[in-house]
């Protein structure tokens, strides 16, 4: 027996049932990686080249996982298209076959792998990742409500068209090969293919933090993780807004250091996605037409920041006074603010425009006994998800709590929660001093910036008659009104739109205001809100504030997970000594986006995590636009606090 030759004969057998007949043309289904690369290095080629090594090496891996997912359904292509020349009856199905290939594989990772990545990533500076499917899921219905507040109805189509056109192009390529893709499926395609929905089931994949992958493989990421959650269940079992179980309070006194010994009325208006410059807080240094003419005597909380860019963990951070970082379990723990209003004698409300169904944000109040619950779908015409329900219900909603209130004599803490200002942000036509306006965001940025400052007047106007009601009532003298928005609203300052993907000033820095009757606040108390006027002042703050109003100030540290709540009453006088190294974060207890960020601020140093690196910092003393970044250790004691925080999240070091 000649064993050379039956040695070459094994390995050309095992060569060619690994690569096929020939090898070469498995090279012309590497087009489509060459493409998602292409698209990569278009929309965010800086990005690209400041990653460190290991995120290099996680890269190249995603162009592995791209290349195996696309090879094997474009094998089958090239075979289905050569068996399209066989007899009728073959043709046949080989056409059936190859339509449906194309209608369930092909066709929907060419569309949403780029155009649909292109048009997300123009949108929010990031692609679809692992969890974006499962938002989309969860807010089901709403794709077209999303195309709308992006551009028009036609950009659905252009994606669509755009996605035909890719598809097409992967077919004539195949076809110009398929002559040589002949034989029985190569095993290199198999064991690939399988080998790369591992990766993608088990996470192997980062299109969540840097994104250190291809926009087709992200994408194929939010659908293998889609799958997974559906199948296996546990990804709706996660981290997120649930029932709370609320912690047994200790007996609780009132003790309010008020010109007056009654209880003060407490209302706090807490709007959406209203960043600081688009509403006035001060009137001694801006003007807000209608709310001047209301409550001109408002003072501002100092230049407030919200310490996350998203409604629920703004959320948790307002009512509770926990930092972001803080854990799952003392995030639906902690008291929140009604359940100390009620422990002390207030009557207590919540109305809310906001949808309580979206990711089941309703749910965090509900134990909550709070004695007026009215939420978005309460009040009706709720339009769109995102937007809510029209504000003026429920302003009109808690007008009537309020006039009851009035009416009995007992105090009561309220919280009028407004949600029309969300993109994409409802306008009233009779009502555009900002123009052009435009509703699409892809368009012109100004045009479509300006849709929000007339959204945002249309809401400052419905404040202004609100109160303007409130003010007339017999309780006013005794009642405090404390206004903030949960965040900001990016418009390109950054590259991105709208909120929760930078902790960048536009997405955090927040109007906020008081305005109390003449037997509400002292002359020291006055005097202490004056101080904090040009300062950074935080979420935490103003739940500190508003606990020193119910008057339990001194009772704060013997609450249930007071170790976790942080915050200094704006009600006594700023200290230098005492300024917060404020937390930041994307991502909490209660939310968890796709590409998290997290964070530290102190005075005027932040220190950021970002795509580009691990931890960033910025003066925002000589550079407010946070547009110059500095080494992380340019902010001293900011990095180790923040590696502390934020010790057990997924943050390069």
């Amino acid at each position: 027996m000649d064993e050379p030759k039956d040695l070459q004969r094994v390995s050309g057998r095992l060569g060619r049932a690994l690569f096929g007949r020939h090898p070469r043309a498995l090279l012309y289904l590497l087009a489509p990686t060459g493409l998602a690369v292409l698209l990569d290095v278009t929309l965010r080629a800086r990005t690209l080249l400041a990653y460190a090594p290991q995120a290099q090496a996680i890269y190249g891996s995603s162009l592995l996982i791209s290349a195996a997912l696309w090879a094997l359904p474009l094998w089958c292509v090239g075979s289905l298209l050569r068996a399209r020349r066989q007899t009728q009856a073959v043709a046949l199905y080989a056409t059936l076959g190859l339509i449906l290939l194309l209608a369930t594989c092909v066709f929907p990772l060419a569309t949403m792998g780029y155009g649909g990545q292109a048009l997300y990533h123009r949108v929010f500076h990031s692609y679809m990742g692992r969890d974006t499917l499962r938002l989309g899921i969860a807010l089901r219905g709403t794709v077209t409500d999303w195309f709308v507040a992006w551009g028009t109805r036609s950009l659905l189509g252009g994606v669509l068209a755009l996605g035909v056109l890719v598809t097409l192009a992967f077919v004539l390529v195949v076809r110009r090969a398929s002559a040589r893709l002949v034989g029985p499926v190569p095993l290199l395609l198999v064991v690939t293919f399988a080998g790369a929905l591992g990766c993608l089931w088990f996470d192997q994949l980062d299109s969540r933090f840097l994104q250190a992958a291809t926009p087709d493989t992200c994408f194929a990421h939010g659908v293998v993780h889609a799958a997974r959650v559906r199948l296996s269940g546990q990804g709706w079992v996660r981290k997120g807004v649930s029932l709370r179980t609320p912690a047994l309070l200790p007996p609780l006194t009132m003790a309010r250091a008020g010109p007056s010994s009654r209880a003060p009325s407490i209302l706090v208006v807490l709007t959406e996605s209203v960043r600081a410059d688009a509403l006035c807080s001060d009137p001694s240094a801006c003007q807000a037409p209608f709310l001047d003419a209301v409550v001109p005597e408002r003072i501002p909380l100092g230049r407030l920041t919200s310490q996350t860019p998203n409604t629920f963990s703004a959320f948790l951070v307002l009512t509770t006074g926990l930092a972001p970082n803080v854990d799952f379990a003392s995030a639906h723990t902690a008291p929140v603010l009604w359940e100390l209003a009620r422990a002390v004698g207030y009557r207590t409300a919540y109305v809310s425009a906001q949808n309580p169904k979206y990711e089941d944000f309703g749910t965090f109040v509900e134990n909550a006994g709070i004695d007026e619950l009215v939420t978005g779908t309460d009040l009706g015409g709720m339009a769109q998800e995102q937007i809510g329900a029209p504000d003026e219900r429920a302003a009109d909603a808690m007008l009537r709590f309020v006039r009851t209130a009035a009416a009995s004599g007992s105090p009561y803490f309220a919280m009028l929660h407004l949600s029309n200002t969300h993109a994409p942000y409802r306008v009233d036509p009779d009502l555009h001093p900002f123009e052009p306006s435009s509703a699409g965001g892809l368009g012109d940025t100004n045009a479509f910036h300006n849709r929000y400052r007339n959204s945002v007047r249309l809401q400052e106007r419905t404040v202004a008659a609100f109160l303007r009601q409130v003010r007339a009532l017999p309780g006013w003298d005794d009642t405090a009104v404390v206004f903030l928005s949960d965040h900001g609203e990016q418009f390109r300052e950054h590259g991105g739109f709208f909120h929760n993907h930078s902790l960048f000033d536009e997405e955090l820095r927040v109007p906020a205001w008081i305005a109390a009757g003449p037997d509400v606040l002292g002359g020291d108390e006055r005097t202490a809100l004056a101080s904090y006027g040009a300062r950074r002042t935080y979420a935490q703050d103003v739940h500190a504030t508003l606990v020193d109003l119910l008057g339990l100030h001194d009772a704060a540290g013997a609450l249930p997970e007071a170790a976790h709540v942080g915050g200094r009453s704006l009600l006594r006088a700023w200290k230098s000594n005492a300024e917060p190294f404020a937390l930041l974060a994307t991502s909490t207890a209660v939310w968890e986006p796709d590409d998290a960020r997290y964070g530290v601020m102190h005075g005027d140093r932040v220190l950021i995590s970002s795509a580009e690196r691990a931890w960033t910092c910025f003066d925002l003393h000589d550079d407010p636009g946070e547009h110059v970044p500095l080494a992380a250790d340019t902010c001293g004691p900011l990095l180790p606090t923040a590696r502390a925080a934020f010790a057990g999240v997924d943050v390069p070091p």
